[in-house]
């Protein structure tokens, strides 16, 4: 099996993976669903509120600070509390970055987040203690989201009739070949497409059985391309383990 790297930004990655063989959808499903449910992430999982005059309720405010995507890091220890406090008088909006943690390694990662809108003499006032969770305890603590699908392969077709043309498609750039054509545009994984029309090029579209194009968003300071490989190496330590337990 070989993994290439597509491309690639801090929140965005993609990835082709060739050559995955007969059992290769059971494999980037694997990875699919480690990515989404079993990578460790810090989530808020306690607030107390002291003040609250606001027009929302106690538990509303609680489940939207449960929300916001907080920072990772590695060497936090597994059974670590984080506190964080806010305190904020109307009028005034209430951002995530309001929430003020106690460790810097550990917070809000996007700042911008509206939490409550403070009208005049409204205050709110509260702590909260994030923990280390996986998306399987609860979905606070999901920091990635993965899909998956076959790599399509376009072939030179004959004249068709326009119904049966699907989807057009402005002319490939000079010097794009047709299978890196179909690699850029992942899009022609996701519909239930027969042919496609590029430029004045008519194509039939069909799949690669052992090649998938996997794509990863991530929703912390981990980048994507990172979230990628620790559900991979999630994914093989547990195997090790089965196998060991098997022998």
């Amino acid at each position: 099996m070989k993994i290439t790297v597509l491309e690639k930004s801090a929140s965005k990655a993609s990835f082709l993976v060739s050559g995955a063989g007969a059992t290769g959808t059971a494999v980037v499903n694997a990875a699919r669903r480690a990515i989404i449910g079993q990578l460790e992430s810090f989530a808020v999982d306690q607030v107390t509120i002291y003040e609250n005059n606001s027009a929302l309720y106690d538990e509303y405010i609680a489940a939207r600070i449960g929300l916001v995507p907080l920072s990772w890091e590695e060497d936090v220890s597994d059974d670590a509390k984080i506190a964080l406090t806010l305190a904020a008088e109307g009028p005034c909006t209430v951002y995530s970055r309001d929430l003020k943690s106690t460790d810097e390694k550990i917070k809000p990662f996007f700042e911008n987040i509206p939490i409550a809108v403070l009208g005049l003499d409204q205050k709110l006032r509260l702590e909260a203690v994030a923990v280390k969770g996986t998306a399987k305890k609860h979905a606070k603590f999901q920091c990635a989201h993965a899909a998956y699908a076959n790599l399509c392969k376009l072939t030179p077709a004959k004249k068709v009739d326009d119904e049966l043309v699907i989807h057009d498609y402005p002319a490939r750039e000079a010097g794009l070949s047709v299978e890196d054509f179909a690699k850029k545009h992942q899009e022609l994984c996701n519909y239930n497409l027969e042919y496609v029309r590029v430029g004045e090029d008519e194509f039939k579209v069909e799949t690669v059985d052992d090649a998938f194009i996997f794509s990863v968003e991530s929703y912390n300071n981990v980048p994507a391309e990172q979230q990628f490989y620790r559900g991979v190496a999630l994914v093989k330590s547990r195997l090790e383990a089965l196998a060991k337990e098997l022998k």
